[in-house]
């Protein structure tokens, strides 16, 4: 698949939660304006639904949770996890939109120190 990203993602760490769905995920990469999330799960939401997600980053960064609401844009087997990518429609609040800003500048920096 021919990779049409506008932004870079830097790899990162962080849990998700796909409320409505009992899904846990871990967060592997993120941008400005979407997120790969790998889960431990035998189905994924159907391409194009919009899943009410809650991001949890690591607890050394300090930063609260929040949520986002998402679009499934596509799904991958990877072993035994899924990957999902999801796009970012919108947040349920000003400090999650702040928040997850600050964790796409956390995790570029990471990924910058690394290279």
């Amino acid at each position: 698949m021919q990779n049409r990203r506008i932004f870079d993602r830097a790899m990162s760490y962080a849990k998700t939660v796909f409320l409505f769905y009992d899904i846990i995920g871990y967060v592997r990469d993120l941008s400005e304006t979407g997120l790969r999330v790998d889960i431990f799960a035998d189905s994924i939401p159907d391409l194009g639904e919009q899943v009410h997600t809650t991001l949890i980053s690591h607890p050394d960064l300090g930063l609260d949770p929040f949520n986002v609401i998402t679009q499934v844009r596509w799904g991958k087997e990877d072993g035994p996890m899924v990957a999902v990518g999801l796009k970012i429609i919108g947040f349920s609040s000003l400090h999650g939109k702040e928040t997850y800003g600050k964790l796409v500048q956390i995790f570029e920096e990471l990924k910058s120190a690394t290279v």
